[in-house]
């Protein structure tokens, strides 16, 4: 960043709470003091003035001096389980990409497709979305990608559509992957945890994949079939004989050991009522966040990982969650999370829930294409909450709602680690991804409004 620019981005923030405070002088202190801490979060991470991790501890470090709360419950959401369960997530998908173990199933799936584009395409888009369930989607994206670009280098493609819609197709699957478990993408993280501590409900892992699962699946093949509408190719077969598989290494069988064994866990923590009774087991009752480190603990101790792997995970994604849990907590404590809902409670009253719905919806959608997923979470989590509780909406529905409304930017470059990897193979142009991009957010979308609105009130 050059200096005119960081000075620019400054100026924007300073303006922002500078405004900020202007409106809220009618306020009482906490609200006002966490009102303007919202503001700094969001306009630092937004402009990403300086690194995304520092706004998070500047989170938890303003609270004590601004009088909002002290500050060790300002630092505690730092260390919530979710945190946990991402660590141990993070770790697993360190394991399965040091051995080469997602090459091994991309390459396993891609075969089973066979050569027609169309279902070539398919294949490494579920192949993508199955990789993003457990690992990085940046990790999967950056893998498939890599795939795609060999497996189209001496095809017939006059076009070049044939590659874009490849190169598109698995950085979208990814995303869309990356919705239906809980260590998919941090929202989904965010949304467990605010559930546990602001409405007392417990979500378990397979019960966000019962929701969200759906969403993932149905995306995908409106993702396949769109792009094959907007962008039209004339390539007849691909060439896969390149492709060679080859028997598992040691390190691979572990890896795959490991990772069927904490899937398993996973699922089967805490059964839906319907099929424990029927088995007659309700699970084994580990928390996903405890199944994570048990997970971790086993990689260890089989010497998959070794102690110089814990400095290759994502440690600024864990602080960028705790911050987001510590500024919804901030919200909470203030006030602040109650007064907005009432104000919406309000704006909404006498309206249908189904509108309600479409508001939090999109509105979750517009913040993230300029914000960050994690911080767009962190925002409207806590609100959706509140307004949940105080009208008929069960705030677990608008909860997965806004979560999942918060990963659905298709649409530019910058909006998600799988979209800047799409474009920075240089196949894709940016009027490429508004075109396509524009409409899947607003059909996934409408797709997640859908489903809140028919079937996830059955599901609670």
């Amino acid at each position: 960043m050059s200096r005119s620019q960081l000075v620019v981005k400054f100026a924007i923030v300073a303006i922002v709470v500078i405004l900020a405070f202007s409106l809220t002088v009618n306020w009482s202190s906490s609200l006002q003091m966490a009102f303007l801490l919202l503001v700094l979060a969001s306009s630092l991470w937004i402009t990403e003035v300086i690194p995304l991790a520092a706004t998070s501890l500047l989170v938890a470090f303003c609270q004590p001096i601004l009088g909002i709360q002290d500050f060790s419950p300002a630092l505690s959401p730092f260390f919530n389980p979710v945190v946990m369960l991402l660590l141990g997530g993070f770790l697993l998908a360190r394991a399965v990409e040091k051995s080469d173990l997602d090459e091994v199933f991309a390459v396993k799936i891609v075969k089973w497709f066979g050569v027609e584009p169309r279902m070539l395409t398919l294949g490494l888009m579920l192949t993508t979305a199955f990789l993003s369930m457990w690992i990085s989607n940046t990790a999967s994206t950056a893998l498939m990608v890599s795939l795609a670009l060999r497996l189209t280098a001496e095809a017939k493609d006059e076009r070049g559509n044939f590659a874009k819609i490849l190169v598109l197709g698995i950085a979208y699957s990814a995303t869309a992957g990356g919705l239906a478990t809980l260590i998919g993408t941090a929202p989904n993280t965010i949304a467990v945890a605010f559930l546990r501590d602001l409405a007392n409900y417990e979500l378990t892992f397979l019960g966000w994949s019962l929701y969200c699962l759906p969403v993932t699946l149905i995306s995908i093949f409106i993702i396949w079939f769109l792009l094959f509408r907007v962008f039209p190719t004339d390539t007849s077969a691909i060439n896969i004989e390149r492709l060679q598989q080859q028997p598992l290494r040691r390190d691979q069988r572990l890896s795959l050991i490991v990772f069927v064994l904490a899937i398993v866990l996973w699922f089967s923590g805490q059964l839906p009522e319907p099929l424990a009774n029927v088995i007659g087991w309700t699970g084994h009752g580990l928390s996903p966040s405890m199944v994570a480190a048990l997970v971790a603990v086993i990689l260890f101790l089989l010497r998959v990982l070794e102690e110089s792997d814990i400095s290759k995970i994502s440690w600024s994604t864990l602080l960028l969650i705790g911050g987001g849990l510590s500024l919804g907590s901030a919200l909470e404590v203030s006030g602040f999370v109650g007064l907005i809902a009432e104000g919406m409670t309000n704006i909404t009253f006498g309206i249908s829930s189904t509108i309600l719905v479409v508001i939090l919806g999109f509105a979750a959608l517009g913040f993230s294409i300029i914000a960050s997923n994690t911080a767009s979470a962190s925002i409207f989590i806590p609100i959706a909450i509140s307004v949940g509780v105080a009208t008929n909406v069960h705030p677990v529905i608008l909860t997965i709602l806004v979560a999942t409304c918060c990963n659905l930017d298709f649409m530019l470059p910058i909006g998600t680690p799988p979209n800047a990897i799409a474009y920075s193979t240089g196949k894709i142009r940016i009027q490429d991804m508004v075109k396509v991009g524009l409409l899947l957010d607003i059909l996934c979308c409408m797709l997640v409004i859908i489903l809140a609105i028919t079937l996830w009130g059955f599901m609670i």
